[in-house]
């Protein structure tokens, strides 16, 4: 079915829907600002665009069981701390735990970038989404 041909039929389901003020009013702005119905702005911001991946979750994971790790390192340092005060001897590559320790700074701040990155390509999106509902619509008038 084209997009031509679901215009032209009637619609004959209504959805009620609830918002805040602010969620309302800016509806209405967006709306205004595309010279478009409430009714054709909600149609084309939930018909239109695809729902996004779920990168923020993963990273939300990742990022979890690396604090995970984080700990266990911070553990093993202060054991061996512990033990270098207490006189025992104790075997460590220091410099190995430093490089572990900045290797999952690194990787957080990775994550912190991708979660960054995804939120600008929704924005993106979102934009071209609206540029392609005002040509459609341009189009048909």
């Amino acid at each position: 079915m084209t997009n031509a041909s679901i215009m032209r039929q009637k619609r004959s389901h209504r959805i009620d829907i609830r918002l805040t003020l602010a969620e309302y009013e800016k509806a209405q702005l967006m709306a205004d600002e595309n010279n478009l119905t409430m009714s054709e702005l909600f149609r084309a911001k939930t018909l239109k665009n695809r729902l996004p991946r779920r990168v923020t979750k993963v990273a939300g994971q990742t990022y979890w069981e690396l604090g995970k790790i984080g700990n266990n390192l911070n553990q093993i340092a202060k054991a061996i701390n512990t033990s270098v005060l207490m006189g025992e001897p104790v075997v460590v590559d220091r410099a190995l735990l430093s490089q572990v320790r900045d290797l999952v700074k690194q990787v957080r701040r990775e994550i912190a970038e991708i979660d960054l990155i995804t939120d600008l390509v929704k924005q993106v999106r979102r934009e071209i989404a609206e540029i392609d509902l005002i040509t459609d619509l341009q189009d048909e008038g």
